[in-house]
């Protein structure tokens, strides 16, 4: 039998299905590697700090979203080589990746902070304390300030709140110093910070499981799923009136990132394949970004 008639005999449509799902796997394995490497991560910043300019009503500067890029690649990594221990509940395949490599990324990622400030320091100088945000606030959240007060770690949901105030800082203020704003900054820096709380709640509720194992207590730990949810719903509901009182285009972007947020909280009220979650979460600002250059281009 010839080539051409064992083509014939194909079902196209098994054909298309095979070809459809190793893309699929194809795209899967390229976004888990790319989390588990922390460029996803610091992709977001780039593009997060890109929205925020955006909104602001300047000119995004590239230069300084790549070093936003660079600092979120390095934090996050940083992060992840000290929590590698936690991963063998949580993310067992992240700790297996990063366990023989630790020593690579974690030259990678102080080399990336380093290039940051390099960056900063060219750019506009004035804005190189802000580059040092995310890793002060992780210091003060590790330590006890006071003798007799507890340790911000040790206050359910403080992470949350200090993950996202300090990139809401790096991503908003970097921008105002650099190239001033149109819109109120507050607000933006509002709407930042509650996008970031949110998106930290979503992967705590991925990671519950461990972290009940591990005596964590994160909020979806002490009120459950279904409770946490509706908390992030009610302060996603809070940045509706902010979107509304951003002049010209931001309010138009603000309106639907909000509205996302609720398509997204609500399908990842459950736990979801890692990768999936990444990308919408994550990915929320990649695909806005996206999407605003083909509104652009049209």
């Amino acid at each position: 039998m010839t080539w051409s008639n064992q083509f014939r005999e194909v079902n196209p449509f098994k054909f298309f299905y095979i070809v459809c799902r190793d893309v699929i796997d194809a795209a899967e394995r390229l976004l888990a590697f790319l989390a588990v490497t922390s460029l996803f991560i610091g992709g977001t910043g780039f593009f997060k700090t890109y929205m925020a300019s955006v909104l602001l009503g300047i000119e995004p500067s590239m230069t300084i979203c790549l070093a936003v890029f660079l600092v979120s690649f390095s934090v996050y990594t940083l992060d992840k080589l000290v929590d590698l221990d936690r991963d063998v509940s949580n993310m067992p395949a992240r700790k297996q990746f990063l366990y023989s490599r630790r020593k690579i990324f974690m030259g990678l990622a102080l080399s990336a902070y380093i290039t940051a400030a390099l960056i900063m320091v060219y750019v506009r100088p004035q804005a190189l304390p802000l580059v040092f945000v995310p890793v002060i606030a992780n210091a003060f959240y590790g330590m006890r300030l006071l003798p007799w007060l507890p340790r911000l770690k040790d206050i359910p949901v403080m992470k949350n709140v200090v993950v996202g105030s300090a990139w809401a800082v790096v991503t908003v203020l970097i921008p105002v110093l650099d190239g001033g704003y149109s819109s109120p900054w507050i607000l933006v820096l509002y709407f930042i910070f509650i996008k970031t709380f949110i998106d930290t709640v979503l992967y705590d509720i991925r990671d519950l499981a461990g972290d009940r194992l591990s005596g964590v207590r994160t909020m979806p730990v002490i009120l459950g799923e279904m409770p946490t949810v509706l908390l992030l719903l009610i302060l996603n509901t809070t940045i509706l009136p902010v979107s509304l009182l951003l002049p010209g285009d931001g309010r138009a972007i603000a309106l639907a990132l909000t509205l996302y947020g609720y398509a997204y909280i609500a399908y990842l009220r459950r736990r979801r394949n890692p990768v999936v979650l990444d990308l919408l979460v994550e990915g929320e600002w990649m695909m806005a970004c996206a999407v605003l250059c083909l509104l652009n281009a049209a």
